[in-house]
C-alpha cells in the first residue's frame, strides 16, 4: 500500500499543476509619449526594433504551438509555463528596443518639452515592463509551488527544488527593482518645473459603448496601440505584486 501511494502522489502533483489556470501573455505595447517620426533618423535602433519583433515573433508561435498540445495534453504544465516566460522576456526586450527608438529620435528633435518627453519616455516603459515582470513573478512561484509539491513526494530532488525557489526569488527582485526604478523615474519628473503640467502617464482607456477620439498627448499626437492590434493596456494600474515568502520543504 505504501508503495503505491509513492507511487500515485507524484502523478497527482503532476496532475493538480498541469490544471493550474494561465493567464493571457501580455502583448508588447507601444511608446508613450508618441515622438514624431523620422525614417531618416536612429536607424540603429530602427534595425533593433526589427531583430527583437523577429525573435518576439517566434517566441509566440512557440507559446501557441505549446498551449495547443497543453490543451490536448500533449505538453505539461511546465513546459507551457517556460514557453509563456520566454515570451513575456521577448516581449520586455522588444519594448525596450521601441522605447530606445523613440528616445533616440526624441533627442534628435526639436520639441521644447524634449526633456519631459524623455522621462516620461522611460516612466512609461518602466510601467509597461512592470506588468511583464509581475507575470514573471507568477510563473516563476507558480513552477516552485509545482517543484515543492514533487519535492514532498519524493519525485523531485532538493537541488531542482532549489534552483525553482532561487528563480522566483530573482524574479521577484527584479520586479522590486522595476517598482522602485518607477518612483525614481517618477519623482525625477516630479522635480522638474518644466514637466509640471505635462502629461507623463499614458492615458487609461475610458470604457465606452460608442467609438470616441483616443486621447491626446499636447502635441497632438494620438495615444498609440499594440502593434497586435489589440487594445493597449493601461500602464497606470497594476495588480498587487506577489510578496510571498517560499514555503519550507518538509
Amino acid at each position: 500500500m505504501k508503495t503505491l501511494l509513492r507511487v500515485l502522489l507524484p502523478v497527482v502533483a503532476v496532475v493538480a499543476a498541469a490544471t493550474v489556470a494561465f493567464a493571457a501573455p501580455v502583448p508588447p505595447t507601444t511608446p508613450y509619449p508618441a515622438v514624431p517620426a523620422d525614417a531618416r533618423a536612429c536607424l540603429v535602433e530602427k534595425l533593433e526594433i526589427d531583430k527583437q519583433q523577429l525573435l518576439h515573433d517566434q517566441a509566440l508561435r512557440h507559446y501557441e504551438r505549446i498551449k495547443a498540445l497543453h490543451e490536448n495534453n500533449a505538453a505539461s504544465a511546465g513546459e507551457l509555463r517556460a514557453a509563456e516566460q520566454a515570451l513575456h522576456q521577448a516581449a520586455i526586450a522588444l519594448n525596450n528596443a521601441k522605447y530606445a527608438e523613440a528616445a533616440c529620435r526624441n533627442n534628435l528633435g526639436n520639441d521644447p518639452k524634449k526633456e519631459c518627453v524623455a522621462l516620461s519616455l522611460e516612466l512609461n516603459r518602466l510601467l509597461d515592463e512592470l506588468a511583464l515582470r509581475q507575470e514573471l513573478e507568477r510563473l516563476a512561484k507558480a513552477h516552485y509551488d509545482a517543484v515543492l509539491a514533487l519535492a514532498n513526494s519524493g519525485a523531485a530532488s532538493r537541488e531542482e527544488l532549489d534552483r525553482a525557489k532561487t528563480a522566483w526569488e530573482v524574479a521577484k527582485v527584479e520586479r522590486q527593482q522595476v517598482e522602485q526604478r518607477i518612483t525614481d523615474a517618477k519623482k525625477k519628473l516630479a522635480d522638474n518645473p518644466a514637466c509640471k503640467d505635462y502629461p507623463s502617464v499614458r492615458p487609461t482607456p475610458t470604457p465606452t459603448s460608442t467609438p470616441t477620439s483616443a486621447p491626446t498627448t499636447t502635441s497632438g499626437a494620438p495615444t498609440p496601440t499594440t502593434t497586435s492590434g489589440a487594445p493597449t493596456s493601461s500602464s497606470t494600474v497594476v495588480p498587487t505584486p506577489t510578496t510571498a515568502t517560499p514555503a519550507p520543504v518538509h
